[in-house]
Formats: C-alpha cells, sequence, structure tokens
C-alpha cells in the first residue's frame, strides 16, 4: 500500500494543523505498499471490553519503553475526538529525498506532545538497494539518524524507533534489488548508526524495527530471505489488515459483504509464531493495522474488541499504532473518523491497563 500512502503522506505535510497534540487517541499505512492480504474469516468475539485495569500486563522484551504495550497510531488520528487520550508512539514517513527536513510537522507535533516516534525512512526516487549498501546516501541518511537521535535525547525519550525501508516484500519494491541486496543495505545503514554510537546498544537511543507486511510471514522463507539478523534488529514488526476485496476495486469507498470480520490470529499469528523461531527474546510491533468497515457495521467495533483481546494474550507484543486513513485509490478505508462504535472500541484498547506503557 505504499503507493496510496505516498499520497497520504504529502496530504499530511500539507495539513500542518492537524496537531498530534489533540489526538484524543501502525497492509495500509503511509509505507505504499500493496493491501496485505488479511486470510481468514473467521467471526471474531464481540463482548464488552473491561478497561477497569484488572488484566495485568505480562512480561516483555525490553524495548526502551516502560512496562505494557505502547498505544498509538498514525498521525491521521488527530481526527478522531473520542479516544480519550493522547498517543504514547506516533508512526510517520520520511525518505532519503525528504530526510533533511526531519522533523516533520506531524514529527515535531507528535514529539511535542510527548509521543516516541517510529519512523521509517525509505529509499526515495531512483534509489536501489545495492546503491544503499555502497555508501552513495551515506552523507545524508547519517544526518537524519542524528537528527532522531537528538530528537530523542532534548525531548529525554528513552528511544525513537526507526525502520530502513519497511515492507520490502511489498511488489512495489521488486525493483529495488534482491532480498540479500536489501539485507546488505539495512546492514549498512544500522552500522552508519552504530558507528556513530547512534544506536541504544552504542549509547545512542535508536532502537531498530524490520517491518514486513504480514503476508510475508505466511510463508517463513520469504521472512527468511530479508531477514537482516538480530545483531542489527531490536523489534520485529508486522503491518497487517482486514482488507476483504478493497484491493480489486477501482475507486470508491469499499464496504466488505462478509458476515464475519477476520479474526487478529489469522493477520498476525504466523508473525509471532516467526519471531519467535528466529528472534527470540525480541519485541513485536504491530506499526499498522486497521480494518475496512463491513456491510454490518458492527463487525469493525468487534473486530477492534478482538485485537485488543489478542494483544493482551501476546505479552511479546509491545507495540500497535492503528492507521487511519484510506488506501487504493480511497476503495480501502480504514478510517475511523465517521465510525463512532470503532472509536469508542479503540478508546477501550486505550483505556485499558496493558496499554498504558511510556516512552
Amino acid at each position: 500500500m505504499r503507493v496510496s500512502r505516498v499520497f497520504s503522506c504529502r496530504r499530511r505535510v500539507a495539513s500542518a494543523a492537524a496537531s498530534l497534540a489533540v489526538i484524543t487517541a501502525a497492509v495500509t499505512g503511509c509505507s505504499g505498499h500493496g493491501t496485505p492480504n488479511a486470510a481468514g474469516s473467521a467471526p471474531v468475539a464481540a463482548a464488552a471490553l473491561t478497561t477497569s485495569g484488572s488484566s495485568t500486563p505480562g512480561p516483555s522484551p525490553s524495548t526502551g519503553a516502560s512496562s505494557g504495550v505502547l498505544f498509538g497510531g498514525d498521525a491521521q488520528l488527530s481526527g478522531l475526538t473520542h479516544l480519550g487520550r493522547s498517543p504514547a508512539i506516533v508512526r510517520t514517513y520520511d525518505t532519503i529525498d525528504t530526510a533533511g527536513a526531519f522533523p516533520s510537522t506531524d514529527e515535531t507535533s507528535a514529539l511535542h506532545s510527548g509521543a516516541t516516534l517510529l519512523a521509517s525512512l525509505g529509499t526515495g526516487h531512483n534509489r536501489d538497494w545495492a546503491s544503499i549498501a555502497a555508501g552513495t546516501s551515506d552523507t545524508t541518511v547519517l544526518k537524519y539518524l542524528r537528527a532522531v537521535n537528538a530528537a530523542a535525547t532534548t525531548r529525554h525519550l528513552n528511544a525513537i524507533y526507526v525502520s530502513f525501508n519497511h515492507e520490502p516484500n511489498a511488489k512495489i519494491d521488486a525493483g529495488k534489488g534482491s532480498p540479500a541486496q536489501f539485507v546488505a543495505a539495512w546492514r549498512h545503514v544500522y552500522q552508519l548508526a552504530a558507528a556513530a554510537h547512534l544506536n541504544a546498544q552504542t549509547g545512542g537511543r535508536l532502537r531498530w524495527v524490520w517491518i514486513l507486511n504480514a503476508n510475508g510471514f505466511d510463508h517463513p522463507s520469504t521472512a527468511n530471505s530479508f531477514w537482516p539478523g538480530s545483531p542489527t534488529v531490536d523489534v520485529v514488526g508486522v503491518d497487517g489488515y482486514v482488507t476483504g476485496s478493497c484491493s480489486k476495486k477501482t475507486s470508491g469507498n469499499y464496504l466488505d459483504p462478509a458476515k464475519n470480520a477476520t479474526k487478529p490470529e489469522a493477520v498476525f499469528g504466523p508473525a509471532l509464531k516467526w519471531s519467535t523461531a528466529h528472534a527470540a527474546g525480541e519485541s513485536v510491533f504491530i506499526p499498522e493495522w486497521g480494518s475496512i468497515p463491513f456491510t454490518s457495521p458492527g463487525l469493525r467495533p468487534s473486530f477492534i474488541q478482538a485485537m485488543t483481546h489478542y494483544v493482551v494474550a501476546h505479552p511479546q507484543i509491545g507495540a500497535v499504532m492503528y492507521w487511519n486513513d484510506h488506501a487504493h485509490r480511497d476503495s480501502c478505508d480504514y478510517t475511523l473518523d465517521k465510525d463512532l462504535a470503532s472509536q469508542r472500541a479503540l478508546a477501550a484498547m486505550g483505556a485499558h491497563a496493558h496499554f498504558q506503557a511510556h516512552p
């Protein structure tokens, strides 16, 4: 869904008035990749959510945050007025072309509100992974990483999370090179930060989140091929959505006629299983998640409620970020702006004791 996210990112930059300080709250968010295939159609529980704090957060791998789950979303969540809280983490998107503008308006607003970031650094135009690994963009990349680390220090954040070229398994990135070339590029960018003492392991405040679309974990060989290795990754990330057939539509908002919403396990289970096998001890973030609306209006709130229970039941999940935007020429509508029931379901998640981690 990266193509649509590019337009969305531009729209966010143009809309500087969308301040995250008034947010009352991250396959599609602002990466521009193809919509992840949320396989499965088993019904989700529609039971009311308990937010009294009776659920004790389980132990989670160290992410530089307090215990529990970091709750947040993209900058578009600023339009939701019924969430009742500010985000602990905000999903933002930069490229090598725009790296000199960090922090953007959205990033400045998020940092001012006290949130940390999960910031992607994309390759931008006309750059493949081999050129990144060869160091042709080192000056710009290192300047960006220094700026991100400085922002964490200035704002007294334990960490800001960064990701190089998230969702490299998406079709839109096929022209950038092979999985092996992505791995080489990732390791090169990581080592730039390490040599400059910007990473958490070398005295800095950057933590690295490696992110694939959810369908990249359906076949472990795909995830394996893009995996740069635990020494260069702090957190495994998975972007996943309930999409129905929205990506097959050419325009307009799509309503899924399904009678049941996909279970979260069908979307995120393979990633958790893969992470346990290949990145034991590392936290898992869900940098982008969301659901399209259904003809049955209660299904999307039910899915959000089910996601809350799912995250609580899987303590390896350290952060969740709802992607409140459109994709695929607006045919995939993940926005909750006009869906009060879903806003309330997301508010219940944000109020739950398990989601009170702070950066």
